[in-house]
């Protein structure tokens, strides 16, 4: 419901400021294709694509406003950013893939029944991987770019960005 509202939002937004809706609603689609995706995921090689899918849309509507520095700016700082988030991740995925030995969440279940069954590694990986899905959610203390992103993106885009992702990342 709040993607819809948005891409309404969107579609006057960008006809009044004399620009291509189309391309927007497309992107706007395919991320929230992408975190439908994340939301369905059972193993984390699933999870990464998925999130990786989303970054990309992400990227590129933070900078949909051609001729704004602020868009650019936005947007490359995501970029960036979400690279970062992104490589934390997968170190994460790659401890726990070397603790465990398995990529599915059943597989996970089955091993760390409890803390005591963890290994430092696992833990290590799991802390990792909820670093990067904090920064990608915008959760402090990892959200000190996104003041920044927020300023330089279009109007109808930082309401996305405020509301739909978190829901998915925390789903």
């Amino acid at each position: 419901a709040t993607a819809a509202s948005v891409c309404m939002i969107s579609l006057a937004y960008y006809k009044h400021q004399k620009m291509n809706a189309f391309e927007i609603s497309i992107l706007l689609l395919l991320s929230i294709v992408s975190m439908m995706i994340l939301l369905s995921a059972t193993d984390l090689v699933t999870v990464y694509l998925a999130l990786e899918f989303q970054s990309l849309s992400f990227y590129v509507l933070a900078a949909s406003k051609r001729e704004s520095e602020l868009a650019t700016e936005a947007g490359l700082k995501y970029f960036f950013l979400g690279a970062l988030a992104s490589g934390i991740f997968l170190l994460g995925c790659a401890f726990l893939y070397a603790a465990t030995g398995v990529l599915h969440f059943e597989g996970f279940a089955q091993l760390c029944n409890s803390p005591e069954d963890c290994s430092q590694l696992c833990l290590l990986g799991m802390f990792l991987c909820g670093v990067a899905f904090f920064f990608k959610g915008t959760v402090a203390p990892f959200h000190v770019w996104a003041p920044d992103v927020y300023e330089g993106s279009p109007t109808p885009v930082t309401a996305f960005f405020a509301t739909v992702p978190k829901i998915a990342i925390f789903g």
